[in-house]
């Protein structure tokens, strides 16, 4: 009677240790996005290239964390000055972009790592952005993670040299947006109504 309890006792570990794995991988699939995605691969950043510095253009940005949503979904004419600094292996990146009738800019330092491929952001640690590497060298798809409250959360941002998106860049933007596991509905596509904030504008950071 022992030896039979013994075994089916044995046996239920199996079958729970079994459906244990089944549960992780279909967690792990659910959240990786279609199974003919192909995701690519960062691109190794030299801050002394002249093709990561200067004027970027906001084409449109998807993200799974809501706050962001709330917080930037209003932002009208928003590009992004990179200044990098050789010297300290770091870039700063200050964005214009206005709010109703006033410009704002905010300005974040990032580190870039020692292998070239991953910015971290100095006051948010918890913030780590790739560059991918689309070929195309009008534009910059930025692919940022951020961990909160022990999640994982993707953000993905289409940045253009001109204020207008080619169909080429849309493509992979959208493409990449599906590989995290977001849908359409999830892309924001910031407005152009007004003319866009100069550096020479008084401007206000957010807080």
């Amino acid at each position: 009677l022992y030896k039979t309890l013994a075994n089916n006792a044995a046996r239920t570990m199996v079958a729970l240790s079994l459906m244990t794995v089944i549960a992780a991988s279909l967690i792990q699939l659910s959240a990786a996005g279609p199974s003919d995605c192909k995701k690519l691969q960062p691109k190794k950043i030299d801050l002394k290239s002249q093709a990561f510095s200067g004027k970027w253009y906001l084409l449109r940005w998807a993200t799974q964390y809501e706050p962001y949503r709330k917080e930037f979904g209003h932002l009208d004419n928003a590009y992004f000055l990179n200044s990098p600094v050789v010297r300290m292996n770091k870039t700063l990146m200050k964005g214009y972009m206005r709010v109703g009738d006033e410009c704002i800019s905010e300005i974040e330092a990032y580190r870039l790592s020692n292998n070239g491929m991953d910015f971290t952001c100095e006051a948010k640690p918890f913030m780590v952005f790739r560059i991918l590497n689309t070929k195309i060298r009008t534009s910059l798809l930025f692919h940022m993670q951020e961990k909160r409250e022990g999640r994982i959360f993707h953000t993905i941002s289409l940045y253009g040299r001109n204020p207008i998106a080619m169909e080429n860049e849309l493509k992979i933007f959208d493409d990449q947006v599906q590989c995290v596991g977001m849908k359409s509905d999830k892309i924001i596509v910031p407005p152009r109504l007004k003319a866009e904030c100069s550096p020479q504008d008084t401007v206000e950071a957010i807080k």
